[in-house]
């Protein structure tokens, strides 16, 4: 039996806004019914063609509890006949989500799905609960995520100057990506009580390097502390999404793929580096792709922390011209498990419109993890 490709026909997300900001008020629900709302116009490809919506929520608790998935394809008015499960790997939740769907795919296991990943940070508050055998193992004051950055900054040299330069460079790229419309593509206009919401809330255009060294450390507050506000990612709600058939699917329904699913991995670390997971990650599946970072023309790194990110680019010897050449997390946000699906989503139309053969998405996830995918375009 021959193996299916698993393809990405489209590609959409919300705009990103800050917490308490332009889409609080909505709830998670709300959110992804305007994803699969917008994969179905777009793609002409209707709901009753999706074997299962799969979905990624992180923290999924109170309002994003009890099968978000499921609740978001009643509340939007779905047929009740299509089926839902909700996942979580953190923040790796709908990068995962992605790669077991391609995975199910490849298997022959249905044609069509939809999958998303939402986070509503305005709506549910984080639970820092830990179970008492991790922390016997573990320094729990180092686990929290902004420590282990700094962890990362102190062990292998990342500045308080390398993840400033880095936050500016975020929010410069995102900021032009924005006023050029570069992202109008994928935006998908939500509409809440106040109007519409149609734009990226979080990049801040004034940002330079002397307002970032004003901002205090909020992680330690020693004289090698370097994380900061302006270096970290800010909370931020948000919803991404993607339909992912097999590629004869497509073929049949006269669809035009925006790439591949070619191959992806999924690695521990130690928790108390989570930050460094993209790096195993991204190795493990170039080596599954017979790949290098070389051929690899684009590469969306979700920036949880600038410490993280300056590690990760180095370590793997990612050129500066080839990542989040849009910005990323420090500047657009990072809606936990929203942000798998987000950053797939900006790399694919950034892939099309550059006509990049190869990309990567990858992040880290807490708890010592890393998550990466890639791309291939005919």
């Amino acid at each position: 039996m021959t193996q299916a490709n698993a393809v990405i026909v489209d590609a959409v997300r919300t705009p990103q806004a800050k917490k308490d900001g332009a889409l609080a008020g909505l709830y998670p629900e709300d959110l992804v019914t305007a994803i699969l709302d917008a994969l179905v116009e777009r793609t002409g490809i209707q709901a009753t063609a999706w074997e299962d919506f799969r979905l990624g929520c992180a923290n999924q608790e109170e309002e994003q509890g009890r099968n978000l998935a499921r609740q978001s394809l009643l509340a939007g008015g779905f047929p009740e006949t299509i089926p839902g499960s909700t996942t979580t790997r953190l923040c790796g939740s709908s990068l995962s989500t992605l790669n077991d769907t391609a995975r199910a795919i490849e298997a022959g296991d249905g044609a069509v799905y939809p999958v998303a990943g939402v986070e509503q940070m305005s709506r549910v508050p984080f639970s820092d609960w830990l179970h008492p055998a991790i922390e016997e193992r573990y320094d729990a004051d180092r686990l929290p995520m902004g420590q282990t950055a700094e962890t990362i900054a102190r062990r292998h040299d990342v500045s308080r100057t390398d993840q400033d330069e880095f936050a500016l460079r975020s929010h410069e790229r995102a900021t032009e990506a924005v006023e050029s419309g570069r992202f109008d593509d994928e935006i998908v206009p939500v509409d809440t009580d106040d109007g519409l919401v149609e734009t990226d809330e979080t990049p801040r255009p004034n940002t330079t390097l002397e307002k970032l060294g004003e901002l205090p450390t909020v992680f330690r507050d020693d004289d090698q502390a370097s994380v900061t506000p302006g270096n970290a990612s800010p909370l931020t709600d948000g919803a991404a999404g993607l339909l992912v058939t097999s590629e004869s699917y497509a073929e049949d329904h006269g669809l035009e793929p925006l790439a591949r699913v070619k191959t992806r991995a999924v690695v521990g670390v130690d928790p108390l580096v989570m930050g460094k997971g993209p790096i195993p990650a991204t190795r493990a599946a170039l080596e599954d792709a017979e790949l290098t970072i070389d051929d690899i023309d684009l590469v969306e790194l979700n920036e949880a922390f600038a410490a993280q990110s300056v590690h990760c680019v180095r370590e793997l010897g990612i050129p500066d011209e080839k990542v989040n050449v849009n910005g990323g997390a420090i500047a657009l946000g990072h809606p936990l498990g929203c942000s798998g699906a987000r950053i797939s989503t900006t790399l694919l139309h950034e892939m099309e419109k550059q006509d990049a053969t190869y990309g990567l998405a990858t992040m880290c996830v807490g708890f010592g993890q890393g998550v990466a995918t890639i791309f291939e375009r005919p």
